[in-house]
């Protein structure tokens, strides 16, 4: 039996386990990846020719191995480099030995006599259909399970239909002339929309691109380079994340200044709106009929807030000429689709649309988990998503107070634009500091761990020091004991905060777009190590990266090693 299980082969669960053994080399690990190889949304199974990620570079890697890749001319990361990244990875780490493929984990529970964890696979291979552990990390995120609309009649299709998850398996009829494909209808507003468009129609294509009506179903998307740099390196500077209220850096000056005065709210709306300005500008929105059908309708301050799918920037530039063009390609249509019957698809303004295809870029189903699936008791627990009837009623008292406590600190959350808020029949996830179950660490039950359940761009950043945390919590080197109200208190104001700030996406799921500079710090502050890794101007005009963490797990060590030393020097001192 491995001491330790980690759920999840792709970024947040390889780099738990790397982190896990590299501070625990005797103990045994195993890796459970449903899939048949590692990488999750960044897979060789699901990265596709041409994909750009909307990182800079720098970014999707851990501090001490590099990523070596061929950038875009604008300085992004191509798809392929961070599929072959994180290959090279597990092998520069002895990771792929310890990995059980095409083995979904059907269920989760536990052993009420051993407090071992119970994990029932259902392998598509001979092997086991059980094991068990001592301590389990749960790795896989929150783009495991691709969502799909129930509430479209869909009567004997005649197209090719597929979720954007698959673009890579239907890439070829998609940019060649096989199976007569001509037609392409996309569904949704997300990011992995615009690259299917993109893609579509840089092959001659004609695309339509259906959005729902609501503003809230586009994503807020940001021009390739900010400043003569890629975007997304604006995001990594501390004094970009000063302008976002944040819950985990509230008590500081800046915060309380720049969100709790009116001047400060002055600076804060003025360097939004500008900001927005200056990107709708950039694309060109009000210069064409499609760009106009692009605009989120989220008000002045449209970038600042978040749709029903998260943040991204257009790192394919050549998007807006195929976009804007008298003859483009690609039409939008703001509606919804009521059916699809054979090769047409019917839209509730009327309209019908031939296609050969369609593509869902409809997002995923982020609440739903193997663990505790029939055990109500233990998901109370482990603080995963239960029926809103069954969550015990001081939540309800704990999430009133945290209402009152956000629109306090952060006054321009307490009046966002008029939206219309989705209704979820589950509660979130509630886990101290999006890892920890509350209940069992007040309980000294240090046995399990969830990592990579936020959306971020800083996806290396966030996955090594969550990794460290985890790793600290897990032996027992961040102690919770007794402290379920404050936890618990936490907790609360995190999910009010996050529902506030980005509306239908955080009542959806955690998002730290412009915050993770305060996360980070707050995850680094528990290890007792040192936030500020740049010093001086840098600090707050920098942008950060993973290499600036370079040599925090040897910094750890260290410190606990120097801590157990004096724990025992004190213990002899003691008893002499």
């Amino acid at each position: 039996m491995p001491k330790v299980i980690v759920v999840g082969a792709g970024w947040f669960g390889l780099i738990a386990a790397k982190t896990y053994l590299q501070v625990n080399p005797a103990h045994t690990l195993l890796l459970l990846e449903s899939s048949t190889t590692i990488g999750g949304t960044w897979s060789q199974d699901r990265v596709y020719d041409g994909l750009v990620t909307h990182n800079a570079v720098g970014a999707l890697e851990i501090s001490d191995t590099p990523l070596q890749g061929t950038p875009t001319t604008e300085g992004y990361i191509r798809g392929e480099d961070v599929a072959n990244y994180l290959i090279q990875f597990a092998e520069k780490y002895n990771l792929l030995s310890k990995i059980v493929f095409e083995a979904a984990v059907d269920s989760i529970d536990r052993d009420v006599h051993t407090k071992e964890w119970i994990l029932k696979l259902a392998r598509k291979s001979e092997g086991e259909d059980e094991v068990r552990c001592e301590k389990l990390i749960m790795a896989a995120g929150l783009t495991s399970m691709p969502f799909i609309p129930t509430d479209i009649h869909i009567m004997d299709p005649k197209m090719t239909m597929f979720h954007s998850a698959e673009m890579k398996k239907w890439q070829e009829i998609l940019q060649t002339d096989k199976q007569g494909v001509e037609k392409v209808t996309i569904y949704g507003g997300s990011k992995s929309a615009f690259d299917a468009a993109y893609m579509c129609a840089a092959a001659g294509k004609k695309v339509d691109w259906i959005i729902r009506e609501s503003g809230q179903s586009v994503s807020s998307m940001f021009t390739a380079k900010a400043l003569g740099k890629a975007s997304p390196l604006l995001a990594s500077k501390r004094l970009f994340n000063a302008l976002s209220p944040c819950i985990y850096n509230s008590g500081t000056i800046t915060s309380k200044f720049l969100h709790g005065t009116s001047v400060g709210r002055w600076i804060v709306k003025t360097y939004w709106k500008t900001l927005n300005n200056i990107v709708m500008k950039k694309h060109g929105m009000h210069t064409s009929e499609n760009g106009r059908k692009l605009i989120p309708e989220l008000g002045e301050m449209g970038g600042f807030w978040s749709g029903s799918t998260p943040t991204g920037v257009i790192s394919q530039p050549d998007f807006l000429t195929h976009l804007h063009a008298p003859n483009s390609p690609i039409t939008i249509h703001r509606t919804s689709i009521t059916s699809i019957k054979g090769t047409t698809i019917h839209l509730a303004n009327g309209t019908s649309l031939p296609s050969d295809a369609h593509i869902w870029c409809t997002g995923w189903i982020r609440d739903t988990t193997p663990l505790a699936r029939n055990n109500p008791k233990l998901a109370l627990q482990a603080g995963i998503p239960v029926p809103k009837e069954v969550s015990p009623e001081h939540w309800e008292t704990l999430e009133s107070a945290a209402e009152d406590r956000v629109k306090s600190l952060f006054p321009l959350l307490a009046a966002p634009p008029p939206y219309k808020p989705i209704q979820r029949s589950n509660t979130p996830y509630r886990l101290y500091r999006f890892l920890a179950p509350p209940a069992m660490a007040d309980a000294g039950d240090r046995t399990l761990v969830f990592v990579g359940m936020t959306h971020t761009p800083a996806t290396g950043m966030i996955a090594e020091i969550q990794a460290l945390w985890a790793t600290a919590y897990l032996g027992g080197r961040i102690p919770l004991e007794g402290k379920k109200a404050e936890m618990e208190k936490e907790v609360a104001e995190v999910n009010v905060w996050m529902k506030r700030r980005y509306l239908n996406l955080g009542e959806k799921c955690a998002n730290l777009t412009f915050e993770f500079m305060p996360y980070l710090d707050t995850l680094i502050g528990d290890l007792g190590l040192n936030r500020r890794r740049k010093g001086g101007v840098r600090e707050w005009f920098g942008s950060y990266s993973p290499r600036d963490y370079r040599g925090i797990i040897s910094e750890w060590v260290r410190k606990s090693e120097k801590a157990d030393r004096l724990s025992l020097k004190e213990d002899k001192s003691y008893f002499s």
